[in-house]
């Protein structure tokens, strides 16, 4: 009789093929699909397939975004700490006693 670890990692270990023997085929699928649009000059990107100079500006977006939000969070930030530096003196001023 098995015990229940074994059990388990028998199970386990049928899951880990079935999931690399459907890696496989559809790694076979995308193959040819994947070396007809590259002799198109498309490349894969994020599930889709996009020219060389569509990618280039992606990622140019990408990075100016990621400068936007550090900007915005930094302004936040100092902000937030203004606004916690200043509350002694606002409640002081706005509290009468």
């Amino acid at each position: 009789m098995t015990s229940l670890r074994q059990e388990t990692e028998r199970k386990l270990e049928l899951l880990d093929r079935y999931k690399a023997l459907r890696l496989e085929e559809l790694l076979a699928e995308l193959r040819p699909r994947a070396e007809a649009e590259r002799r198109r000059g498309r490349y894969p990107w994020k599930g889709e397939f996009r020219t060389r100079e569509e990618i280039e500006e992606l990622y140019r977006l990408r990075r100016r975004w990621d400068r936007r939000v550090l900007f915005d969070l930094l302004l936040l930030i100092l902000i937030c700490a203004g606004l916690f530096l200043a509350a002694p003196v606002l409640l002081r001023v706005l509290l009468p006693g």
